[in-house]
């Protein structure tokens, strides 16, 4: 059975939390960051938001609409590193929901981790492996380094939380990867030409060229600009409710800015949801 997005929750710019010197943290960071020739700023982090993917996670749970405990399956997805290289959040908020799901993280792949994530909890789920997801979309910008990307871009502390299940509104039913020079028009052309008839959103993050998104014929909603990974993501867990009121799938497509390679996912209704009509 695919997943299907039952419940989210989102977290943007939550309030900074001082900053905790950790000796270890501080050894491992300065013996990273020597090899690449750049020294650790202790200032940084002192001036920081101290809004590491724990507290985000923290915060999501919390926010989250139903009760979360122990999901079949439990992943993290970043495209920027966590604030201490040596926490490993995916196994902490396992253990906070009861220590029985499998979890694990998907990173070093930028802006497209979300993404990969989906498409390997949909493997999980085809084979009979998970019937229940919570994945967990994060970013922060507190650094012992100079990241001229995150400062230039002004690239806020966010997280969205997404809990599939098998009794959602929107399924998930596949995302697919511009090969490198391909323009976005070309795989949203691709993605969209199959989809059954009913309206369609196409939800572009902050880094699509809105050149590329002319043409498709869609509907566009534009996401804030700022995040790097976490933009469509978050208006996902925003507006997936209303959305589901309107339109019988939903685009979600972004550019890396780093690579120039774009990625698409769509959601589709299932077949229960009917447009107009909500589930109790």
């Amino acid at each position: 059975m695919p997943l299907s997005l039952s419940s989210a929750a989102l977290v943007l710019e939550p309030d900074p939390v001082p900053y905790r010197p950790d000796a270890d943290c501080a050894i491992f960071e300065r013996d990273l960051l020597v090899r690449f020739g750049i020294g650790r700023d202790e200032g940084r982090l002192r001036q920081g938001a101290n809004i590491g993917f724990t507290e985000l996670a923290d915060s999501l749970i919390r926010a989250l609409p139903i009760p979360l405990t122990s999901p079949d399956l439990l992943i993290f997805a970043f495209g920027l590193p966590d604030m201490i290289a040596l926490k490993h959040v995916a196994q902490r908020v396992n253990y906070m929901l009861g220590g029985r799901s499998h979890c694990f993280a998907v990173s070093e792949q930028g802006l497209r981790a979300p993404f990969t994530a989906l498409k390997v909890a949909d493997a999980f789920a085809r084979s009979g492996r998970c019937d229940t997801l919570a994945l967990f979309v994060c970013e922060q910008n507190t650094y012992a380094y100079p990241d001229p990307f995150i400062e230039d871009n002004k690239v806020p502390n966010s997280g969205a939380l997404l809990y599939f299940d098998g009794a959602g509104r929107y399924e998930f039913h596949g995302t697919r990867m511009a090969p490198r020079g391909t323009p976005l028009r070309t795989l949203l052309t691709s993605m969209t030409a199959g989809l059954e008839p009913g309206p369609t959103l196409l939800v572009a993050g902050p880094w699509a060229d809105g050149g590329e998104l002319t043409g498709t014929g869609l509907p566009i909603h534009r996401t804030a600009p700022g995040p790097f990974c976490t933009g469509v993501w978050l208006d996902l867990a925003r507006h997936h409710e209303d959305w589901s009121a309107t339109y019988r799938s939903v685009v979600l497509c972004d550019t890396d800015p780093r690579t120039g390679q774009s990625q698409v996912a769509v959601l589709r209704l299932r077949p229960t949801h009917q447009i107009h009509r909500r589930s109790s």
